[in-house]
């Protein structure tokens, strides 16, 4: 398992991270500009015995809305 994983970002999530200790960058490394949020990878687990997409419980753990998640990479 990965130890830390990065959440690539719509820049709409730029006034939510200032109010977080998350680590996060801007990335115009590519046409459109990014966010790029790394964070510590944390473990899966099933809730009440629904499955729920490892990158939703992710980001629902950091506080990330997924709806701006542009995709996560593991590092």
């Amino acid at each position: 398992m990965s130890k830390f994983a990065v959440i690539h970002c719509q820049p709409a999530m730029e006034d939510f991270l200032k109010k977080t200790t998350l680590s996060w960058s801007y990335n115009d490394d590519q046409d459109v500009s990014e966010i790029d949020v790394i964070v510590p990878d944390v473990e899966y687990t099933v809730a009440d015995g629904y499955y729920q997409d490892p990158d939703e419980q992710l980001c629902e753990h950091y506080g990330i809305d997924y709806n701006l998640v542009n995709c996560i990479e593991a590092i």
